[in-house]
């Protein structure tokens, strides 16, 4: 009897101390799955990384799959991290951004395309992890935005739209659009029962044409001003490669804007002389300014 009682309170013991191991475990030890655990240590175990190093990683590879941020992404970003030479704090900061970008639910694949794009042409990998941070923020900044649109009745009619119109947005705001410019833009979309891919390709455009040597006022100016004047989501593509094909053939960014205008209101003017000359309308239903939109 007493070695019975020696034995229940023994196991009393060892079952208390296994629930305080248990406890003291990170979250990511009961959700990451094992078996993709156990190839991301493989790959840390072939790498320079010293012993801590490799836990550490460890720790945030599984804490990231955990957030939802995709196995396979992990995968990627770790092995092509080590084959760059990247430190264990340059690895960390990339699944850190990863992790926390999930969590805040705003899209995360922009970000890891960043950084695995980033690490495949070799650019540094510390310039990499600024970048991925920097478009993280701005998706913060851009998700109020289009959110917003939505609530106010742009609702998307895909899965995907939302996340595009936040990406989208974020692209627009890394090139110095305002984000009170981008609001403006969305009113002009609301204001027009336009939709959420319309948006979307606007804001696409502005960030374009900043990005292609053009002011940031005058690339918002110029994208609301189409959506002003009712030009569809193919209209604004259609305008984004009229300026790119002017500005190949030498003409910088603003100077194809003005070139375009001027040659569509000369445009308008002939149609308008020929509807005249015809005996229709003398003052034409041609496009002014930036030209009539397309159905």
């Amino acid at each position: 009897m007493k070695s019975m009682n020696m034995m229940r309170r023994a196991l009393s013991r060892s079952g208390i101390l296994c629930f305080l191991i248990l406890l003291g475990l990170p979250s990511w030890a009961f959700g990451a799955d094992s078996g993709r655990l156990k190839s991301i240590s493989g790959i840390l175990q072939s790498s320079s990384l010293s012993k801590a190093e490799q836990t550490e990683v460890h720790d945030r590879a599984a804490a990231a799959i955990n957030a939802g941020v995709s196995a396979d992404d992990v995968e990627i970003i770790l092995s092509r991290s080590i084959r760059r030479g990247a430190d264990a704090g340059t690895i960390s900061r990339f699944l850190d951004t990863g992790a926390s970008t999930k969590q805040q639910g705003l899209p995360v694949a922009p970000v890891l395309d960043r950084i695995e794009q980033g690490l495949s042409k070799g650019v540094p990998p510390e310039r990499i992890a600024v970048a991925a941070r920097e478009l993280a923020s701005k998706m913060a900044v851009a998700q109020p935005i289009v959110d917003d649109l939505i609530r106010n009745g742009v609702k998307p009619k895909q899965k995907n739209e939302r996340d595009a119109a936040i990406e989208a947005t974020a692209r627009a705001l890394e090139k110095s659009i305002l984000a009170e410019d981008l609001k403006r833009l969305s009113a002009s979309i609301r204001e027009k029962k336009g939709s959420l891919p319309l948006f979307t390709s606007s804001a696409n455009a502005a960030a374009y044409f900043a990005g292609s040597g053009m002011s940031a006022k005058t690339s918002s100016n110029l994208v609301r001003n189409a959506v002003d004047k009712g030009y569809s989501e193919r209209d604004i593509d259609g305008m984004v490669k009229e300026i790119a094909d002017r500005m190949t053939r030498g003409a910088r960014a603003e100077d194809a804007v003005m070139q375009m205008e001027r040659e569509r209101m000369q445009g308008g003017r002939e149609m308008e002389r020929e509807m005249g000359g015809r005996g229709g309308m003398g003052s034409g239903s041609g496009a002014g300014g930036m030209g009539g939109h397309r159905k």
